[in-house]
């Protein structure tokens, strides 16, 4: 029904989804467009990797145009997802360094996002009760030492621990300070404006595909 309204009201639709199995549900709902994310994703991710979903999402969506997601952060990723057969990508975690996010986070947080690698994230269940990928703090870590609690199942998690969570935003409680974020956070080495970081994906995309003989 909400795809229907959204149609009604001239909008393109697109569902996201992690797993082959997925498809045909979300491709019965009539969206316009697929996004196959990845593992290497932030926030609310699956179990199998890009490289290997995208390809089984192309040929199992058809004419249905298919984005790639997870782990994009460079030009190099966008020329690897079109050549798996997707008509783009879409990506999340590039933009958590760029000027115009930064500034509305807390500064300890941007700082742990600039040093964090691409082996300082974590699947955790502890945020909303399904697998979060995010940056490895203390509140990551605690929910997985011996005797912590199991997380609650989606929505209760949050239900939980939501308003700890923004009192540790508000309070700026460093080591616990935490942010969805996916493996592509490696890439992130220092603020950029957005439109520095859409250039350099579209350009370094570009001479890619050239090297290919391709336009």
């Amino acid at each position: 029904p909400a795809v229907a309204k959204a149609k009604e009201l001239g909008k393109i639709t697109a569902a996201l989804i992690g797993s082959p199995r997925h498809v045909h549900r979300a491709v019965r709902s009539g969206v316009d467009i697929i996004v196959a994310q990845g593992a290497e994703a932030g926030a609310h991710t699956g179990t199998i990797g890009t490289f290997t979903l995208v390809p089984q999402i192309v040929d199992a969506c058809g004419d249905i145009p298919v984005l790639a997601a997870g782990g994009v952060a460079t030009g190099r990723h966008v020329a690897a997802a079109l050549a798996m057969g997707a008509a783009g990508v879409w990506t999340g975690t590039v933009w958590l360094t760029t000027v115009e996010h930064a500034g509305h986070m807390q500064p300890a947080l941007v700082d742990k996002l600039l040093r964090a690698t691409s082996a300082d994230t974590v699947i955790t269940r502890s945020e909303s009760g399904k697998t979060f990928r995010q940056i490895r703090t203390a509140w990551s870590d605690e929910w997985e030492t011996d005797g912590a609690p199991i997380p609650l199942k989606m929505p209760y998690q949050d239900v939980l621990v939501g308003d700890l969570l923004g009192a540790i935003d508000e309070h700026s409680i460093e080591p616990l300070l935490h942010s969805g974020a996916g493996q592509g956070i490696g890439y992130a080495k220092e603020i950029r404006p957005v439109a520095t970081v859409m250039q350099d994906l579209v350009s370094e995309a570009e001479r890619v595909m050239q090297g290919w003989g391709g336009r």
